[in-house]
């Protein structure tokens, strides 16, 4: 179990009340009890979110069907839960815990600034590379998608559509670690140099895979 997620670059990183009590040794109940008791607080640092988590009731073993229950998973920023965790008992498990999350958010926000930095170069070389394409392909309509894909079959080894599949994603970009995402933008400027200089797309190809 991760101490600190985030689903994409635009949201914020998050704990939740799940990992807070595996971690502080603190039971579940006792920290949605917390949550709930102090939840004016905790939302004087942002709207406090969850999510739904099914739970089978088999109690009734007459049904043919289990019953299910839902049970909220909250989930806290980083302001939150530090408000939370000062809410719990310093025991020394709940203190060490308090330096792991702690360290868990800060190092989530570097790979996040990083990723962030990462995701701007390569729209930078993207708009660079369109209009690279729409200067010296005026008249193929397929030259960008083309082009779009051989980046990232250079970069990751599966075009945008395979990328998605496997991860799981909307966005091929969501699939890529900050390495691959560098690749990606050299792939871009290297096709856009390329095409500049009059080479067509099999030259390009190769030349890429030489490079990359």
């Amino acid at each position: 179990m991760e101490l600190v997620y985030y689903k994409g670059l635009k949201d914020e990183p998050y704990t939740t009340a799940e990992v807070i009590a595996e971690f502080s040794g603190v039971d579940l109940d006792s920290i949605n009890r917390l949550t709930r008791t102090h939840k004016e607080r905790l939302e004087k640092f942002g709207k406090l979110k969850y999510s739904l988590k099914v739970l089978e009731d088999k109690t009734d073993l007459k049904s043919v069907l289990s019953k299910q229950r839902s049970s909220k998973v909250w989930k806290y920023n980083e302001r939150q839960a530090t408000v939370l965790i000062t809410y719990l008992r310093n025991t020394e498990q709940v203190l060490d815990f308090k330096d792991a999350l702690v360290n868990a958010f800060y190092s989530m926000k570097q790979e996040l600034d990083q990723a962030k930095l990462s995701r701007e170069l390569n729209k930078r070389a993207n708009i660079d590379l369109a209009e690279t394409i729409k200067a010296e392909l005026p008249n193929d309509p397929h030259a960008y998608s083309n082009y779009h894909q051989l980046a990232y079959k250079c970069a990751t080894g599966l075009t945008p559509k395979q990328l998605k599949k496997a991860k799981g994603v909307n966005s091929p970009e969501e699939a890529l670690d900050n390495d691959q995402k560098e690749r990606l933008e050299r792939a871009k400027q290297h096709i856009a140099l390329y095409l500049q200089d009059g080479n067509d797309y099999q030259d390009i190809k190769k030349k890429l895979l030489a490079d990359i």
